[in-house]
């Protein structure tokens, strides 16, 4: 594995510079918040829901609870939707899809200056025209939630971690669970121990399709943390104690392309001196902490992508320095130094938190923009300010190619996938990431459709389901999807050429003619994944001269069967 080393190089400016340009909206300006970015209703564009607090009557004084839905349109975000009186702050909020129906739902939580006693957390259906209220339960401050598959069902899950009062016993900081039965949610209160000011994330560490969780932040009885626990058969064992944490926000992300998620952390140690380091996993699921040595960040946020459209992760932090002013700053990985650059982009509003920064490819360019949110620490009036920016780099980045060669095997009630073939023109395909549906009907996502980070998965599904059918898309470090690979299914799943079929001459350098039952499409892929421009003629032939030397992969439809196998050109 190659090791991440923490040596911030500073280079001219000129050599990284990083640009942005605001795009105008109509997003209000959310006080104390945090928001999440995904495609809503399946038109392509990324939208955007916040949670947060808002003044309004602008008179410098924030007096209400707003969450708000913002899709895009492709030149800006335009309201969509408010989530009501039902709305949080000093909370997270996310996007999932819990009934399995190709719309984004949303969750909530947090505390609403209509009751800031009693802190609740929300479940909106998207009915695909707006959201629907369907749950109020008991929620928590100072914390955040995250959605995820944790048993391998296909159906999304998820966890709330903050500080929440309980009578009898007093404010509690504990991590919640909430499983997705399929028709509700059954509750474990107290699942984990949680923290508050803090964060964690569910994410396969070791790459045993199981997923393992790092957390971090202040827990019961003011003990700072940061821990990792490893799943073993769906049991959460501490694995790990890393450097102690008061509070602080995480992301992941294979900055080193070796096939492991690393983890990026940002926050306040415990005397409380700002924090920022790589914890860089060593292909076990352990972390080695590599500090980066910066001025002071804290109140601060961080994520991940590609910045800089060079294939390979980075991370942006929005804060306060030393001297409590705002600050935003990018570090881009250099796969050549293994350094960390450390940048500070044009073009962006300065703002600190606490606030929000995500990243996502609003106008579909293949680059990455900001969507950023905090105080303007410049202005006298501190204004919580909330904006969007363009990303005016000119650098190429192509869409990635899906995998070609999907495999599915099953075992008693569990579906084993693997797939290979995924390429990308920056991106390294250790580091690809990938988005899989699953249904019971061609081209139906009712079974699973979520994000892995490793080459296979595997689902534990209900015994009556007997047959699948499934594609993947790759995606880049820009956050940019591939088309969907071809489908396969358990019954008419790639398999090798049968005896029905003749595929001659291979090797072959000028035509290969397919002899035996009727083939309606064929395709060609090289090794990486490419798909190569090749026509089926009406004899059942395929011209090959201008593919160069090497080793293919070739796709034959026959019925509903896809049948393939290498073929060698001389």
């Amino acid at each position: 594995m190659k090791r991440i080393c923490i040596l911030l190089s500073m280079l001219p400016v000129g050599l990284i510079a990083q640009n942005y340009a605001e795009i105008q909206t109509n997003m209000k300006n959310f006080y104390y918040g945090s928001a999440d970015t995904a495609d809503m209703d399946g038109d392509g564009k990324q939208d955007v829901v916040i949670n947060g607090a808002i003044d309004t009557d602008h008179d410098g004084n924030v007096d209400t609870s707003f969450n708000e839905v913002y899709k895009n349109n492709g030149t800006s975000l335009e309201p969509y939707a408010n989530l009501g009186v039902n709305a949080t702050h000093l909370g997270d909020i996310k996007f999932m899809d819990f009934d399995n129906d190709g719309l984004l739902d949303i969750i909530s939580t947090g505390l609403s200056y209509n009751d800031v006693v009693n802190y609740k957390h929300y479940r909106f259906r998207n009915s695909g025209t707006g959201f629907i209220n369907e749950a109020v339960l008991d929620g928590k401050i100072y914390g955040s939630l995250e959605a995820f598959d944790f048993n391998n069902d296909g159906k999304i899950d998820y966890a709330i971690n903050g500080t929440q009062y309980v009578e009898g016993a007093g404010f509690l900081n504990n991590l919640d669970f909430y499983k997705n039965t399929g028709t509700d949610f059954e509750i474990f209160k107290g699942w984990q121990p949680g923290t508050q000011n803090g964060s964690f994330k569910f994410v396969d560490l070791n790459n045993d399709h199981l997923l393992d969780l790092v957390i971090l932040g202040m827990e019961q009885g003011d003990h700072p943390a940061c821990k990792v626990y490893l799943n073993q058969a769906g049991t959460l064992m501490f694995s790990q104690d890393l450097t102690a944490l008061t509070g602080g926000k995480m992301d992941f992300a294979d900055f080193n392309a070796d096939g492991y998620q690393d983890i990026v952390i940002t926050g306040q140690d415990n005397s409380y001196s700002g924090f920022l380091a790589v914890l860089v996993n060593d292909g076990t699921g352990h972390l080695n902490t590599q500090q980066i040595n910066v001025a002071e960040i804290s109140d601060s946020s961080v994520t991940t992508g590609d910045l800089n459209n060079d294939g390979y992760y980075d991370f942006i932090v929005s804060g306060n320095d030393e001297n409590n002013d705002a600050v935003v700053k990018t570090f881009l990985y250099n796969p050549t130094t293994q350094n960390f650059t450390e940048n500070i982009p044009t073009g962006l509003h300065t703002l600190g938190g606490p606030g929000f920064v995500n990243l996502l490819d609003f106008d579909n360019n293949h680059r990455l923009d900001i969507l950023l949110a905090g105080f303007d620490w410049a202005d006298p009036g501190m204004p919580s300010l909330t904006k969007i920016f363009k990303n005016t780099s000119t650098e190429v980045n192509l869409k990635p190619a899906p995998p070609a060669v999907l495999n599915v095997t099953k075992t008693g009630s569990r579906f084993n996938f693997s797939w290979s073939g995924a390429s990308d023109d920056k991106t390294p395909t250790n580091a690809l990431r990938y988005e899989i549906k699953v249904g019971t009907t061609p081209g139906a996502a009712n079974i699973a459709k979520y994000v892995v980070t490793t080459p296979s998965w595997f689902l534990d599904l209900d015994p009556s389901v007997q047959n699948v059918y499934w594609s993947v898309k790759s995606i880049d470090a820009s956050k940019v999807f591939s088309d969907a690979s071809a489908q396969g299914t358990l019954g008419t799943r790639d398999r090798a050429i049968n005896s029905k079929v003749s595929v001659y001459p291979n090797p072959a350098s000028e035509k290969v003619f397919i002899k035996g039952e009727k083939v309606s499409d064929v395709e060609i892929y090289s090794m990486d994944g490419r798909k190569q421009n090749v026509i089926l003629n009406n004899d059942q032939s395929i011209n090959i001269s201008h593919l160069t030397k090497g080793t293919y992969l070739l796709k034959l439809k026959i019925k509903n069967e896809i049948t393939s196998q290498k073929l060698m050109i001389k």
